[in-house]
């Protein structure tokens, strides 16, 4: 006998279990919320890592893309054989792109060498004075006065009848700077391991560049059938539409970057010049546009303003401009550089921070440089729902530039 399903009965029974399934999925996501969280970071870190070289070449060629079409623009004004130009389209047109991205390399390249021969002049100029025999005689001269005077300590205690227990305290004082000294020293090789990960990671970055700058059409026409395949015309639209804000986001977070950075160089240079430390202009501008690479720009910037001051004053003095810097640029980075980054793409002081500390969380490096537009993504998302949102209900939201 054949048994016959109620299959009405059956779809409610199916959308129950699925219904339970689900809720004791989130019962157990927020009953380990802690766990679930560092393993989404963790699993952005590995795909991030794995897919970093890619990565840095969609930057590197959306950086380099303007500097390459105006050298095009440029390029295409000159008329060698009209015939040839006329039945060679395809081939001038990849001759005269790879004679602009020539030109943008060289461009480039061109400044950091001079940036760079800059710095090495200005070092080199100080060293002229530079005696190295002065510099260990005065570490020396103040490690033994530094002597004395512990000298002295030591026999004062003696007489008191505390030196045993000093010498004890001093012991223990010693194997914890040690130990500290060993940390350091193994977290600057670790340090020293990711910016050579970086180094390399960015090498193979220019070599995806090259290729989608050279062969952009075919990446272009490459995205369109894809989306062509996989979204009807409304929603392709739609999608074309939220890409051009997000170019928007990010040429607007750009002209901001370069404002930030100029603006910062001169507070640097500014700084420099009412302690009337030389070359303060030149250094200065390398200090305050080293910080393009959040936190290790910083101490990049410092290095030529720490050696000049080292070799002409002492150590003393080097460490004084070292930590004047840095203060510096610190105070302006908490107070100016995020209104400066927010009016560019409109984004408040706080959700700047806010994307900073976020999207560095899950991305490293990457993420901290990349925080403000991606910031300015979320924010396209948000407002194209708010929009929707107020539509369909006929909100109205009070105006918070009020």
């Amino acid at each position: 006998m054949k048994i016959k399903l109620d299959h009405g009965y059956m779809k409610k029974i199916k959308y129950i279990t699925l219904g339970f399934v689900i809720i004791y999925i989130i019962y157990l996501v927020m009953t380990n919320i802690g766990d679930v969280i560092n393993g989404v970071s963790d699993a952005f870190s590995f795909i991030v890592k794995i897919l970093s070289p890619f990565l840095w070449g969609l930057v590197i060629a959306y950086l380099l893309n303007p500097i390459v079409r105006y050298f095009e623009k440029i390029i295409s004004k000159i008329k060698i054989n009209k015939k040839w130009e006329r039945t060679h389209r395809k081939q001038k047109k990849a001759i005269v792109r790879g004679i602009s991205l020539v030109l943008t390399l060289v461009s480039i390249i061109t400044i950091l060498t001079l940036l760079v021969n800059s710095v090495f002049v200005m070092i080199n100029g100080s060293f002229r004075d530079f005696k190295i025999t002065e510099l260990i005689k005065e570490i020396t001269d103040t490690f033994e006065n530094y002597s004395k005077e512990l000298g002295g300590i030591e026999e004062s205690l003696n007489k008191m009848g505390i030196a045993a227990n000093i010498t004890q305290f001093l012991k223990e004082l010693s194997i914890s700077i040690i130990n500290q000294i060993k940390d350091i020293a193994t977290s600057i090789t670790a340090r020293v391991t990711t910016i050579g990960r970086y180094i390399i990671d960015i090498s193979f970055g220019f070599v995806f560049a090259f290729n989608f700058i050279m062969n952009k059409e075919y990446f272009h026409n490459l995205l369109e059938n894809a989306l062509r395949l996989t979204l009807n015309d409304k929603r392709k639209n739609s999608l074309k539409e939220i890409l051009h804000e997000i170019n928007i986001v990010f040429l607007s977070f750009i002209r901001g970057k370069i404002i930030d950075l100029t603006l910062l160089s001169f507070v640097t240079v500014i700084s420099l010049i009412i302690i009337q430390f030389d070359y303060a202009f030149i250094v200065g501008t390398f200090a305050g546009y080293t910080n393009i690479i959040p936190y290790l720009g910083t101490w990049i910037g410092i290095i030529p303003a720490v050696i000049i001051a080292l070799v002409k004053d002492g150590w003393q003095e080097a460490l004084f401009v070292g930590a004047y810097i840095v203060i510096i640029q610190q105070v302006y980075y908490v107070f100016v550089s995020p209104k400066i980054q927010g009016k560019s793409i409109g984004m408040h002081p706080v959700f700047i921070l806010l994307a900073m500390f976020v999207f560095g969380k899950f991305f490293g490096l990457l993420g901290v440089i990349l925080s403000i537009p991606m910031g300015g993504i979320v924010k396209i998302f948000i407002n194209r729902w708010t929009k929707r949102r107020q539509d369909k209900k006929n909100i109205v939201l009070i105006d918070l530039k009020k």
